[in-house]
């Protein structure tokens, strides 16, 4: 590897599709190749230009500008007193135009070396003329210097009544370039990105003055492009071959640029990143993750072709990653920007059909279509799907992989291979996927930033937040987000963070519940946040067990209920048949002493009417059930509150609200079920009934509505 190698492609990161402009970002190393190409334009021992014209060909993006920069420098390094002209016509519009500014340019450049000699600048004033010949006026829209210059409008007259004949002149022209002690090259740039006729135009320019000594050419173009618009006038093979003719009697040489190989894309793509770690917070070893290094491969041999096309993606990654890298996956996200750069066709249709691509179905249709198909067994192989939704025109194997790699429901590879398991934000997942989409959160949805300040935050602001989120009734997409980021997220104090939790889950009165609350649910989906953190880290267990004897020392029944009834069936404890549990943290030893604790606290509570109208479940009288410390007075003073229509309502809405329904034989554990029912009976004859209330009811005595 050359020192270049070592550097980074470009001093500003993330630049779009802008050539290098100095040897130190030629990651490529192809100073051997400009050092060969300066010694065809200057002979080392005379200094002087050979008057040689050569063609720097390749296609749009293969580094045809950076190889002219790289000459430019090198040029001026090795002989410091060149007339080196840079020229690009696609920034000049008109015929006439490209021929007087490019004569303009020439003089422009001379005039400005401080070190120009009397013989230079007449050089100088002796192309301004030449160049009034094939371009009139030219040289008087914006003269430098020499004679012109100095007379202005007048000298031109003044001239052109002694006017020498162009051959006179040209000899003339060509007497003093021999006599000149210093090389001119011109490099002329982007020739195949302007129209038909200014191809011509140029070709016409360099053929005017191509035989002069002194001056060297170079040309950078897609050859075929320029062939076809030197062909005009031709049709079929006929134009190529003219084209063809033409370009070779402008161009002594024509040399390919090197080829690039697949390892170097994969350098100079690298390279790029690594330029963009610490502003994009990278992982400090990313190129040793199998994920990065699988989309490497696949990018540098299946998608990226040129230099120009590492630098378009390197700049649409740039700012995209810039905005969502707290929310989507990087390397998702460069997959996705290699997409959006080569094949955007594709990116509109996930746009547009993102059931066909994400794990999570959007809309209902295609929930009925996926039954169908399955009903049907209609069920299509992944290879025909992916074959069908892309689009014909950007179809090839490499975005087909690229998209298989972003999205395993449509990959044709093995499972698995991608690392796709356990990251939250996958672009397959419905949140990223649509932040992606939308280059944002989409409504009700939380950042990575909001979620490590909950986090971080003490047991009462964390209490606060969930209760913000819970009015706004987008609790259920902040808990998803925590859930995503909790595991993820080191040095965290989560004793402070789960009492914070606690005090969230603890209901603020003692008041039975009028209508149906979702708020079990949602604590038995954030206890199910710590149990599976366990479950995927064993060595959690001991820091689950601390929360869990901090809370039970607070006062805590509500988290810590729920989570004893899963070591309960986990363990198998109390006859109760044994469930595969991988996220247990307490040893059946605590389990059993922490229920029985618990669960002769909980009775007194419940005796003196402060258990369930102060609670959102019934976690703690199924845990005194399976105990047997729920007894017969414990039935008689639920007995009793059932005596109020209020307690009626509340209870059933607990054991048959919304989804929930609740077997006989456990009722009737609870309370006098023959009671229980006639209650429910009498209440459905109340016509003020909330309408979850009714339908709880309703339940209860198995009718529907």
């Amino acid at each position: 590897m050359t020192d270049a190698h070592a550097k980074d492609h470009s001093e500003a990161p993330g630049r779009p599709e802008r050539p290098i402009d100095s040897q130190e970002q030629d990651v490529l190393g192809r100073m051997n190749f400009v050092r060969r190409l300066a010694d065809a334009l200057i002979d080392k021992k005379t200094g002087k230009s050979r008057g040689i014209a050569i063609g720097i060909t390749g296609p749009w993006g293969s580094g045809k500008s950076s190889i002219l920069n790289l000459l430019r420098e090198h040029l001026k390094a090795s002989f410091p007193k060149a007339v080196v002209v840079r020229f690009d016509p696609w920034l000049i519009s008109g015929r006439t135009d490209l021929i007087a500014e490019f004569i303009r340019e020439l003089i422009r450049t001379i005039g400005t070396e401080s070190w120009a000699s009397a013989q230079l600048k007449k050089v100088g004033d002796t192309f301004a003329v030449y160049g009034d010949y094939i371009a009139p006026i030219a040289t008087l829209a914006n003269p430098i210097f020499g004679t012109l210059l100095r007379g202005g409008a007048s000298a031109y007259k003044e001239h052109a009544k002694n006017r020498e004949s162009l051959s006179a002149l040209k000899s003339r022209l060509m007497k003093e370039l021999v006599a000149l002690d210093v090389p001119i090259v011109a490099l002329i740039d982007e020739l195949d990105r302007v129209e038909d006729e200014e191809i011509r135009t140029i070709a016409q320019l360099v053929r005017s003055v191509a035989d002069f000594p002194g001056i060297s050419y170079v040309l950078a173009y897609d050859q075929k492009r320029v062939v076809q618009a030197l062909g005009v006038g031709q049709s079929g093979a006929n134009a190529e071959e003219r084209g063809r003719a033409y370009l070779e009697k402008i161009v002594q040489l024509q040399i390919p640029l090197p080829t690039i190989f697949a390892n170097e894309i994969s350098e100079l793509l690298t390279g790029e990143i690594r330029a963009l770690k610490d502003e994009l917070e990278l992982p400090d070893q990313f190129e040793d993750l199998d994920r990065y290094r699988e989309l490497l491969k696949l990018l540098s041999e299946q998608v990226l072709d040129t230099p120009r096309d590492v630098s378009r993606l390197i700049g649409t990654f740039h700012a995209i990653a810039g905005m969502l890298r707290d929310e989507v996956d990087w390397i998702d996200l460069l997959g996705f920007t290699a997409l959006l750069t080569k094949a955007p066709q594709a990116v509109e249709l996930l746009r547009s059909s993102p059931d066909d691509f994400t794990q999570e179905i959007f809309s209902e249709a295609a929930i009925v279509r996926r039954i169908i198909n399955r009903l049907d067994k209609n069920e299509e192989k992944k290879e025909e799907r992916i074959n069908r939704l892309l689009p014909a025109e950007e179809y090839s194997d490499g975005i087909r992989a690229l998209v298989g790699f972003m999205f395993p429901v449509v990959s044709i590879r093995a499972s698995g291979t991608s690392g796709n398991e356990n990251r939250p934000d996958a672009i397959y997942h419905r949140r990223p996927f649509l932040t992606t989409m939308r280059l944002g959160l989409p409504p009700g949805e939380y950042s990575r930033t909001s979620i490590l300040a909950f986090i971080a935050a003490s047991p009462r602001a964390a209490a606060d937040i969930l209760r913000t989120a819970y009015d706004a009734r987008s609790i259920r997409a902040f808990i998803d987000r925590f859930d995503d980021i909790y595991a993820q997220t080191p040095d965290v104090d989560h004793v402070n963070l789960w009492l914070g939790i606690a005090l969230f889950a603890k209901k603020p009165d003692c008041e039975w519940m009028r209508s149906y609350n979702p708020m079990h649910e949602i604590l038995q989906k954030l206890s199910d946040i710590l149990m599976d953190r366990v479950k995927r880290d064993p060595a959690f267990k001991e820091t689950a067990t601390k929360i869990f004897v901090n809370l039970k020392s607070q006062g805590d029944g509500v988290l810590t209920a729920l989570w004893l009834r899963r070591h309960i069936s986990g363990y198998g404890l109390y006859e109760q048949e044994k469930q595969q549990e991988k996220a247990l943290f307490l040893t059946a030893e605590q389990t059993e002493a922490m229920t029985k604790d618990l669960s002769h606290g909980w009775r007194t509570e419940h005796l003196s009417g402060r258990l369930i109208p102060c609670r959102w479940d019934l976690m703690p009288i199924y845990t005194m059930i399976n105990t047997g410390i729920w007894d017969e007075p414990c039935r008689k003073a639920l007995d009793e509150q059932l005596e109020k229509s209020e307690a009626v309502d509340g209870l059933t809405l607990m054991l048959y609200g919304s989804i929930y329904s609740t077997e006989k034989e456990i009722v009737a554990k609870i309370c006098d079920y023959e009671n229980y029912r006639s209650k429910v009976k009498s209440r459905l004859a109340n016509e003020d009934l909330d309408l979850t209330v009714r339908a709880a009811l309703n339940k209860a005595l198995g009718k529907r509505g």
